[in-house]
């Protein structure tokens, strides 16, 4: 079983090596009342090894090779920091086929942020303007904004090059937003100033088509959660990417109000700890385009579940106005 927004105030500790061994972290006690309320549920909530849920949990090796999923193609041409979804770095795919996730091109996603809660990794998040960053209600929803940090600008989480940092300022959780169904996960963080533009620092896309993201569509997570269902410590340095598949609700073997979340997973590629918040990106119009938000799952590897970003869209559009 997966699980995601269980809260900690520790979190995952920042990793501090790049070396092939899993990462340590250190966790904090366990909101009991959130852990309650999660077990009850039958799934788990998660932010980092307590806040941040979805990691990736990629595919065996012995994935066969007619496992083959392509990337969503998006061929923008970048033109300044004001353009949303279209990156200075592109990324690249290393192969269609999904046998683990592999490592971005660094800063090809510089729309992703990370978010840190007393120095160390909690969950992720991403860019809709300089100054707004969308994440998963279940990381924020039982914190206040001190020691809450937002990161832009980051590859690797022990690397302090081209890091932009912000404290948070304000945070709007949706009002309906539920801890026992993850309904109306989102988040809105107003930074305590704008980030600096760069090529390393970008905006995402949003749409208000409810439509999408639409089944059967490719899509690209990202994150720095863990990178195996079973191993706690295998917290990843540098940013993950992998492709999955936009599915019915029945593959992931749970009850979804589907206006508001969808269902997304391919062979065993999935998101897991610690890559709650972060960003599920879609080809709209040509631009990669914040459709999802990693929000929980059945257990890392069998198919998570994602918030529609586009049925929220008022909601954005109003706490950016607003806060």
């Amino acid at each position: 079983m997966m699980n995601y927004p269980v809260h900690d105030d520790g979190v995952n500790a920042q990793p501090t090596t790049k070396s092939s061994s899993s990462k340590l972290i250190i966790c904090a006690a366990v909101s009991l009342s959130i852990f309650l309320s999660i077990a009850i549920v039958g799934i788990g909530l998660g932010v980092g090894l307590g806040i941040g849920l979805r990691n990736k949990s990629k595919v065996d090796s012995s994935t066969s090779e007619s496992n083959v999923l392509s990337a969503p193609i998006v061929n923008c041409t970048y033109i300044n920091s004001l353009t949303c979804g279209c990156a200075a770095t592109k990324p690249r795919f290393l192969s269609p086929r999904i046998v683990n996730g592999n490592t971005a091109v660094a800063h090809s996603w510089p729309w992703t942020v990370v978010l840190y809660y007393k120095n160390a990794q909690l969950c992720d998040g991403f860019l809709v303007t300089y100054q707004y960053v969308i994440t998963a209600a279940h990381c924020v929803s039982s914190l206040t904004k001190t020691s809450l940090q937002i990161y832009a600008g980051v590859h690797s989480l022990s690397s302090s090059t081209d890091k932009q940092i912000r404290d948070v300022s304000q945070i709007k959780i949706h009002p309906d937003y539920s801890i026992t169904t993850l309904l109306n996960d989102i988040a809105i963080l107003k930074l305590s100033s704008s980030l600096i533009p760069t090529t390393n620092v970008g905006l995402c896309c949003l749409s208000s088509d409810i439509s999408l993201p639409i089944q059967n569509e490719p899509a690209v997570i990202v994150g720095w959660g863990r990178t195996s269902p079973i191993d706690v410590l295998s917290i990843s340095d540098t940013l993950q990417q992998t492709v999955i598949k936009i599915q019915d609700s029945s593959t992931c073997h749970s009850n979804s109000n589907l206006y508001r979340q969808f269902c997304a997973s391919y062979a065993s590629s999935d998101s897991c700890q610690g890559d709650s918040g972060g960003p599920l990106m879609t080809n709209v119009n040509n631009l990669w385009t914040c459709t999802g938000i990693v929000s929980y799952g059945t257990g890392c590897g069998a198919g998570g579940y994602y918030t529609r970003v586009s049925y929220y869209k008022s909601f954005i559009d109003n706490a950016i106005a607003t806060l």
